[in-house]
């Protein structure tokens, strides 16, 4: 039952972000799940793996918040301009640096026809400004080629704190990563 209903939210959030002229999907991921809500990473690897674009970057105070759903199914959405502070991984073919600015979505609550309220787990609640570590997904809107980056796992939301480390805010998965991690990739 859960299946289907994700299933119904990424075909009616496809029709209506089409409409809207918003971008979103590059293609919908088959384990039925909505823009990596869920997903669990154990490893740094596997998470970068999962990965188009990795960066620190900073996201502000202020931030748009979207609804879009129809028939039964809606989702609240925050859409972020952020600045890139450091590039770790790069497979969009953007060529980002620290200068770029990237659109970041995040998926902050969903519902039902039936429900009144939004309901939502804790990695989808509103970051607040600060500097992130992000693992994002590319996702073109096949209706106007738009781009926006999306959290690959709402379980996996990591903010500096201090100088070298970077803590998982939404789960008590994947806890910490360090710098020294980061780099020894690139």
């Amino acid at each position: 039952m859960k299946r289907k209903i994700i299933s119904s939210l990424i075909i009616i959030s496809l029709f209506a972000l089409g409409v809207l002229g918003y971008e979103y999907f590059d293609e919908a991921e088959a384990d039925g799940s909505v823009w990596g809500l869920g997903k669990s990473f154990e490893t740094l690897e596997e998470i970068k793996a999962d990965s188009d674009l990795i960066v620190r970057a900073y996201i502000p105070l202020y931030y748009d918040i979207r609804e879009i759903g129809e028939e039964g199914m809606s989702t609240k959405q925050a859409f972020y301009e952020a600045e890139i502070d450091e590039v770790f991984q790069d497979r969009t073919g953007n060529g980002f640096d620290e200068d770029s600015e990237i659109v970041v979505n995040q998926v902050i609550g969903m519902k039902s026809s039936e429900a009144e309220e939004y309901s939502a787990e804790k990695g989808m609640k509103p970051m607040k400004t600060g500097d992130y570590l992000l693992f994002l997904k590319k996702v073109t809107h096949p209706a106007d080629g738009r781009t926006y980056y999306v959290s690959n796992s709402s379980r996996h939301l990591y903010k500096l704190r201090g100088k070298n480390t970077f803590k998982n805010i939404a789960s008590d998965e994947l806890i910490e990563i360090n710098y020294s991690e980061l780099e020894s990739g690139r």
